[in-house]
């Protein structure tokens, strides 16, 4: 039986969850930081939190679990290294670290995860989350209904969903929406310095 991990989206700037370019992605946030242990099949759901209504932000179909060095130098996810001279997506790239000669990590320029204490964070448990099925609503996130309330979160991640909840709910979203992106991220505050690039 698949696993359904869930948590709370405490910032959605388009990094974390990074939707783009084919892949949606997950390399720095609270499943990352928790050491998720999770397989392939198994499924991430990112939810705001009860102030701002308790919606879904992303769904993802976990394909792979890449360990962040192999993930910066894949080159299926180059494109998600930050071009911080780029359009707003570009610049909200999710693959900034790799392993330096000397075995310690380097914290490439990026938009939104630069400082010591963001690079201990992130490399603490340094895996990537990685999958082509997902479903990306940002600033578009939709109302979850009070059947799946159980689902949302709290602190940290939860995977110990009741197996019949979490399968309802992952069918819901599959049959309500067909997957891909469909909203603007809620919290990038690029997005509000000009044209937004690109439509969703």
């Amino acid at each position: 039986m698949p696993t359904l991990c869930t948590y709370v989206v405490t910032s959605d700037t388009g990094m974390a969850p990074n939707p783009y370019h084919g892949w949606c992605t997950l390399t720095v946030c609270t499943p990352n930081h928790q050491g998720a242990r999770l397989e392939k099949g198994d499924w991430i759901a990112g939810f705001l939190g009860v102030a701002r209504g308790g919606r879904l932000v992303h769904l993802l179909e976990v394909e792979e679990r890449i360990g962040l060095d192999d993930y910066f130098h894949d080159p299926r996810f180059s494109d998600k290294r930050p071009d911080l001279g780029g359009s707003w997506r570009a610049r909200c790239g999710d693959n900034f670290y790799s392993l330096g000669d000397d075995g310690e990590w380097v914290q490439h320029r990026n938009r939104f995860h630069m400082g010591k204490r963001f690079l201990a964070k992130d490399t603490r448990r340094p895996h990537a989350f990685v999958g082509r099925s997902f479903w990306y609503f940002g600033s578009s996130a939709p109302r979850v209904p009070e059947g799946f309330a159980a689902l949302r979160g709290g602190r940290g991640i939860r995977v110990r969903h009741d197996p019949e909840l979490a399968g309802s709910f992952v069918t819901w979203v599959k049959t309500s929406w067909k997957p891909g992106i469909h909203g603007l991220p809620s919290d990038n505050p690029d997005l509000s310095k000009g044209p937004h690039c690109g439509s969703p």
